[in-house]
């Protein structure tokens, strides 16, 4: 397993590992539930960790995530496959047709 993002905002955290989950990428978040303990163990530690269970997606696992971070600052938006509805990039499901937002992986 290899860890490919964390963050002290959980929210975050499980909104990238939906993302991957898109693309049919195994993942797991650890550390979850320690922002109870803070204090006791340094807060970098307590800060909820996604990872891959496959090694050899975490290039193409990280690279989805630095897309959607770089989608979310330019403000980029996207069309739905399914009945071309246009949305802004904070949207991940179309609102119209209620049809996943897909990210197309390029080889």
């Amino acid at each position: 397993m290899k860890r490919v993002y964390t963050a002290e905002d959980r929210l975050l955290v499980y909104h990238f590992k939906n993302l991957l989950e898109l693309e049919s990428i195994d993942c797991i978040v650890k550390n979850d539930g320690l922002s109870s303990v803070v204090g006791e163990i340094p807060i970098f530690t307590a800060w909820p960790e996604l990872w891959v269970v496959d090694d050899d997606l975490e290039t193409w696992a990280k690279e989805i995530i630095n897309n959607s971070k770089k989608d979310t600052v330019q403000g980029e938006s996207w069309v739905c496959a399914k009945c071309g509805e246009e949305h802004s990039v904070q949207f991940t499901d179309c609102w119209n047709c209620h049809h996943d937002r897909i990210i197309v992986k390029a080889f």
